[in-house]
């Protein structure tokens, strides 16, 4: 009886090279990798069905050409501009050149087919990639300008495009002093080693894939190197790929825990900042109600931004001294056009709103006062006066609702009535309820940032 085949489980492929504008025979321009990045006709033959890349961060690679082109143009006039101050530095201060290095180019590839991987699992190693090239430019002194995603060959992989951040230390764009095996070849030079430069270039790469495999390719199932390039046995490989697929389902296991922990409490944190938020609102438009209601009719007017001849209409005051008598001609026609619409306005305030939200009562008493004044302003005659009618409907009101005095405005008259008393009343009650639950809700809401003051805009809750 034969063992049962392992689980194969890749080793990792990461890779970094540094390009320049013009390229050589051995290296690629530029252009020229931006071209097969962007999957442009004739520029990927290897690839049998090219499909579009997906951009994951940053801009579009074939923007990035224009882009270098422009730093390379500008930091030349600076450098010219330096070398004109300091004639001691010309050889470090020297032009860009169309073959000096200027872009870093990193390609990782995920380990498993595109039709054999699992895409939660595919999702983590990219996130844990990106994570990884970002720390890597940065600690490099390299500026990540785009990360492509291609999924249209036999293994998904993505590439990191970079560009050297210009500094005193690298006033030149020098991709290859953000590339450890380029610095470790040139110290080699520099300081006369035996051997070849490229031992050093070597010997750096393999330590910077090590780490790679350390913080991203161990924790999703990659070996380090294949079988044969350690020289092992069947048996010793097939114990470290059990080993590494362990390690894969630990660690999947893990992120899946951690992950369902922070959606978790994401949602609770999301509910609760919900709550303080809609608890904040309501007090805000409670205390906003509770205080137009104290301030009384005009304030709340002024507040719906409404006509300043209905703000003026309402305000002014009745003659104190009282109206001279109408003849039988003028009181027969202000008992059959005027009479009929105040008695029908002062029924419309005889009564509360029961079940209905504070905003909404708000809302249908302003607009009933606009229109009813309005109705008013239109059907007095033209020899009988404002103040005059104020007086007739304060009257009329003092006899219907039992007042022992009658106020001396409309709005005060509006102010006095069941329904403004009663919208009065509900703006306490509402300002009490609110700032119990405000109180409740801030002892476990988690902290939010100041919002804005609201507008009281009388619509329902």
């Amino acid at each position: 009886m034969t063992d049962a085949p392992p689980v194969i489980r890749k080793s990792i492929f990461a890779h970094k090279q540094t390009y320049s504008q013009k390229g050589n025979s051995k290296s690629r321009s530029v252009r020229s990798i931006i071209e097969e990045l962007e999957r442009q006709e004739g520029a990927c033959p290897h690839v049998p069905r090219p499909q579009p890349p997906g951009i994951l961060e940053g801009m579009q690679p074939r923007d990035l050409i224009s882009m270098i082109e422009a730093r390379v143009a500008e930091q030349n006039r600076v450098l010219r501009k330096l070398r004109n101050e300091c004639p001691d530095r010309k050889a470090e201060l020297r032009g860009i050149r169309v073959d000096t290095h200027v872009l870093v180019a990193s390609v990782f590839s995920y380990p498993d087919t595109v039709e054999d991987a699992d895409e939660e699992e595919y999702q983590a190693w990219r996130e844990a990639v990106i994570a990884f090239a970002k720390s890597d430019a940065e600690a490099n002194g390299l500026e990540v300008m785009t990360i492509v995603e291609h999924r249209d060959e036999s293994h998904p992989h993505l590439h990191i495009l970079a560009l050297p951040v210009i500094s005193d230390a690298n006033p030149r764009m020098n991709a290859k002093l953000c590339h450890e095996g380029h610095v470790a070849q040139d110290e080699h030079i520099r300081n006369g080693w035996s051997g070849s430069p490229s031992r050093s270039y070597r010997r750096v790469m393999s330590a910077w894939q090590d780490r790679y495999h350390s913080e991203v390719g161990s924790k999703h199932g990659q070996a380090r190197t294949g079988p044969k390039r350690r020289r092992l046995d069947r048996a010793t490989w097939k114990t470290e790929q059990n080993r590494i697929a362990l390690l894969k389902d630990a660690e999947k296991a893990a992120r899946r825990a951690t992950s369902a922990n922070d959606r978790a409490e994401q949602s609770e944190a999301r509910e609760l900042a919900a709550a303080k938020r809609s608890a904040a609102h309501r007090l805000q438009q409670a205390e906003l109600g509770q205080r137009l209601a104290a301030e009384g009719l005009i304030r709340a007017l002024a507040t719906a931004e409404a006509d300043e001849r209905l703000l003026v209409r309402l305000d002014r005051r009745t003659d104190p001294r009282g109206y001279p008598a109408r003849n039988a001609s003028e009181n027969a026609e202000l008992h059959a056009r005027v009479d009929p619409i105040i008695r029908e306005g002062l029924d419309a305030l005889s009564a509360g709103s029961p079940g209905v939200s504070l905003s909404e009562r708000f809302r249908d008493m302003l607009e009933m006062v606009t229109d009813w004044t309005s109705r008013l302003a239109a059907t007095i005659p033209r020899w009988f006066r404002w103040e005059e009618l104020a007086d007739r409907i304060a009257r009329t009101a003092q006899r219907l609702f039992g007042w022992s005095a009658r106020p001396d405005t409309l709005a005060g008259t509006i102010e006095a009535t069941p329904a403004w008393c009663d919208i009065e009343a509900s703006a306490r009650r509402d300002l009490d309820r609110t700032l119990g639950v405000a109180a409740l809700v801030a002892q476990n809401a988690v902290p939010e940032p100041p919002q804005s003051r609201a507008v009281f805009r009388f619509t329902s809750d």
